[in-house]
């Protein structure tokens, strides 16, 4: 839609009139909206993260959509300004796109400080209404630099600092001076991020057997993490019902044969015995069918491994007796060398952990030799685990071939981004006080 030129003056006036940041970047991101209609827009900058978001006065860059808005932004810089659609995106983004964003995006760098501006909407940008909103952007960075450089800064004389440094004072204290430069050289030295969480070996696609009749579980035949080879028994179902329609059946068959045979033996002096051979063949025929259909009924009572494996039950004893209805899971079977690693992130430890992050399983068995996977699954939502609070699920690929036993536990370590050591040592109690006090 075209847009007037007294709509862009009247939001610069707007901006420049502001008395704040805070207020200046409101206009740019929710008043634009009045001359150009779109659903949401951000403001990054490449330094700092995420600046402010329309509609909201904070989204959390440790949540879900915080983390997916900062992989966007990231995976757009150094791109020329223009309009670009989820399919030109990364796959990993693409996936989440829609549970955030309409389809249409576009992305306007604000040179040279690393600033941007990234809109979505609906329907696709015209080239008159990317022009006009690059335009407003520019105007917008220009109107927010005059107000920076109209603000009160106090004056810095550096021939003032140098002779001030000569004074025989702070001649001995030089050594402080090395100890504070020292310190905040630590503070600033970037380590690695690294994530520790419960979890375990598991296969990677395991085979489930279901029930295929309603009925009743009479007989397992294999323990838990017993390895099985194919068509190798591993169950029985009890069908009364289906067992004994096959017992009626093959008397019938019977009765039916012994019909055939006496009617061929009268076919050999009487012609009207001979017109009944084809009715008798047809009512053997007909009960044998019956007979085949019944009896593959009652042998679909039996479980068989479909390939070679190992048998993942948890209760053997709470097995036979009970009740089972058709399609029910009653056994997992895995493949011994489909193996991956499974872990539970709290969510107090959730930080970003891009695909492919290094993992580590230290074993409670022999934590000296930990199994080495790389990140390949990062929940979306986290869920409530069993011994409490939500948790986020990781799975990773081994690196190496599986030496481990299915179900192995220990402790995970994952290796997020570099961070300032300041950062590393104080995420947890700045995360602690900020839940506490509410800031």
């Amino acid at each position: 839609m075209p847009v007037s030129s007294d709509a862009l003056l009247g939001l610069l006036r707007l901006a420049r009139a502001a008395s704040g940041d805070t207020e200046r970047r409101f206009v740019l991101l929710n008043r634009t909206r009045e001359a150009l209609p779109y659903h949401s827009a951000v403001l990054w900058d490449a330094r700092q993260g995420l600046l402010a978001h329309s509609g909201a006065s904070q989204v959390d860059p440790q949540g879900p959509y915080g983390q997916w808005l900062a992989r966007l932004a990231r995976s757009c810089t150094g791109k020329p300004p223009g309009p670009f659609h989820t399919a030109q995106v990364e796959a990993t983004l693409a996936q989440e796109w829609e549970q955030w964003w309409p389809p249409h995006a576009l992305w306007l760098p604000m040179e040279p400080d690393g600033a941007a501006l990234l809109l979505c909407r609906e329907t696709p940008w015209t080239e008159a209404e990317a022009g006009w909103l690059r335009e407003w952007a520019q105007l917008w960075r220009l109107a927010e630099q005059a107000a920076a450089a109209a603000a009160p800064r106090r004056a810095l004389d550096l021939r003032v600092l140098a002779q001030s440094l000569r004074r025989p004072a702070l001649r001995r204290s030089r050594g402080l001076w090395i100890g504070l430069a020292a310190l905040c050289a630590a503070i600033l030295f970037p380590v690695q991020l690294n994530v520790r969480a419960p979890g375990e070996l598991v296969p990677r696609e395991p085979t489930v057997l279901r029930a295929t009749i309603d009925g009743m579980a009479r007989k397992l035949h294999v323990e838990p993490n017993q390895f099985v080879e194919a068509g190798q028994l591993l169950a029985e179902l009890d069908d009364a019902a289906a067992a004994s329609r096959l017992q009626v059946a093959l008397q019938a068959l019977a009765t039916a044969e012994a019909e055939w045979r006496q009617t061929s033996q009268q076919a050999l002096t009487d012609p009207r015995a001979k017109a009944q051979l084809a009715v008798a063949l047809g009512r053997i025929e007909e009960r044998r069918t019956e007979a085949a259909y019944l009896s593959e009924q009652v042998a679909r009572n039996q479980l068989r491994a479909p390939h070679d494996g190992v048998v993942l039950l948890d209760d053997p004893g709470n097995w036979a007796g009970r009740t089972v209805a058709a399609g029910e899971p009653l056994l997992r079977l895995a493949r011994a060398d489909d193996q991956e690693v499974e872990a539970w992130l709290p969510v107090a430890d959730a930080v970003e952990l891009p695909p492919g992050s290094p993992m580590r399983l230290h074993l409670a068995s022999r934590p000296a030799s930990p199994v080495h996977a790389q990140l390949r699954l990062y929940a979306f939502e986290a869920v409530a685990r069993p011994e409490g609070g939500m948790a986020y699920r990781l799975r990773g690929q081994l690196v190496d071939a599986p030496r481990e036993r299915l179900g192995a536990r220990g402790t995970v370590h994952v290796e997020g981004e570099r961070v300032p050591f300041a950062y590393w040592v104080l995420r947890r109690p700045l995360a602690a006080l900020r839940e506490a006090s509410g800031w």
